[in-house]
């Protein structure tokens, strides 16, 4: 089993390492054959190493970075009802050192095989067979580990990527009145909301469960009509929020712990 050490205490808002991987943290699914790095040289074929990093095995190596302990892989999800065509580049300081294009049918999940081993920054880009397209910064800081990189094709066409697949949530609620309390959750973007639901919590212990947006880093919001609370929550691939409410006379308290796999 994994170790867990609290790293520092922020207010409500907490951080723990793991060494190692969260269970369960969105789902495993075994790389198919189409989804394999093939990025070595051909016969006869003098391939000079980028400027700025080197290939190393199946996962790129950025020089003077420190190396990630775990796997970074894409994982690509077709949520939509139509079959599509994802091609897929990472580029690092201008080297584009992985461009692949993969079929997904409806429904399909696959995965790449670690695509980087140094902790940077990778720009990202996604292309449909359509003309559609999307950029993502993908960002991996020191003492994060098993990274990833999320593309989904949502349900309803539009392409999304991030740092974790989608996944449902459950956020535990302690009632301490002695009356139900109408409990409001919003996760925004920026000024986006990207999940909003209400829900009605009976005295004692409950809890709010909705369906988590691509990974990424959001504002949540818990309100009632007594009052709110509100905290960073995040939800990536081993790098998530737990979050706990607790209602005293109708108002909120919202307390965060940073989960974070190293």
């Amino acid at each position: 089993m994994h170790r867990r050490a609290l790293l520092a205490s922020l207010g409500s808002s907490l951080l723990v390492g793991i060494a190692g991987c969260q269970s369960n943290p969105g789902g495993t699914s075994s790389p198919t054959d189409n989804a394999t790095r093939t990025n070595s040289p051909e016969t006869e074929t003098t391939q000079q190493p980028p400027s700025t990093g080197t290939p190393t095995g199946d996962a790129y190596t950025v020089p003077g970075a420190k190396r990630i302990l775990g796997s970074a892989q894409a994982k690509l999800r077709n949520d939509s009802d139509e079959a599509t065509t994802l091609t897929l580049a990472v580029e690092y300081e201008g080297d584009r050192f992985f461009e692949e294009s993969f079929d997904l049918k409806a429904g399909d999940e696959i995965s790449t095989d670690s695509l980087v081993a140094s902790h940077a920054t990778y720009d990202v880009v996604v292309e449909t067979s359509d003309g559609g397209r999307v950029t993502y910064e993908w960002s991996i800081p020191e003492r994060w580990h098993w990274p990833q990189l999320a593309i989904l094709v949502a349900d309803d066409g539009s392409l999304q990527i991030g740092c974790g697949l989608p996944r449902s949530r459950e956020i535990p609620v302690e009632n301490t009145d002695e009356t139900s309390r109408d409990v409001t959750l919003t996760l925004a973007d920026g000024n986006k909301t990207v999940v909003e639901t209400t829900q009605t919590i009976q005295p004692g212990s409950g809890h709010l469960s909705f369906d988590g947006p691509i990974g990424g880093e959001y504002e949540m919001q818990i309100e009632t009509d007594e009052g709110s609370d509100t905290a960073t929550y995040l939800s990536c691939y081993c790098r998530n929020t737990e979050a706990r409410v607790q209602i005293d006379d109708g108002k909120p308290t919202l307390e965060t712990l940073q989960l974070t796999c190293e």
